[in-house]
């Protein structure tokens, strides 16, 4: 905030947040003469945090630093979802080796398909319930909305060298 003036809003409307409500952040340099940047979108959502500094300083600090971006939120069920969030979900389970997120429009409403495909080792039909039961238990606790969960065979879902294009939306 020494450098630039730092705005959080809401993406939609454009109008501020209250303080701790998530919103984009937008920013105002300040020491740039030649190419000034006015009220640039960043696209990052972010929450400004609302306990005071240990230190004493009293400029803007982000809870939790970027949360996800603007483009990425989806509406599911009255909830904004960011696939990294189910990302978050995923890495967390050790017979995982890949997965894939599919948004579909069912009924006017999104909804999305969730592909996983265990490890080998995950081979009787036993194991393979319990792990699709605590997939969905994890996705309705943390995202509060139910997704469309599926095994997958071994092998059949694309691996990336680069970066991974895990969320599909289909039209």
């Amino acid at each position: 905030e020494t450098e630039c003036i730092a705005e959080i809003l809401d993406p939609e409307s454009g109008e501020p947040v209250e303080p701790g409500g998530m919103g984009e952040l937008i920013i105002t340099n300040l020491g740039r003469w030649s190419q000034p940047v006015i009220r640039y979108r960043t696209g990052d959502l972010v929450r400004a945090s609302t306990k005071p500094c240990p230190s004493g300083t009293e400029l803007l600090r982000l809870d939790g630093g970027i949360l996800g971006r603007a483009d990425d939120m989806v509406t599911i069920r009255g909830n904004n979802f960011f696939p990294s969030s189910m990302d978050a979900i995923m890495r967390e389970f050790d017979e995982i080796i890949e997965y894939r997120m599919t948004l579909v429009t069912q009924k006017a409403m999104p909804h999305l398909k969730l592909e996983i495909e265990p490890r080998p080792e995950i081979a009787s039909d036993d194991a393979k319930q319990d792990l699709l039961a605590r997939v969905n238990r994890q996705i309705k606790d943390r995202l509060q909305f139910q997704a469309e969960v599926h095994l997958v065979p071994t092998e059949s879902l694309p691996r990336f060298e680069l970066k991974g294009r895990r969320f599909v939306r289909e039209r």
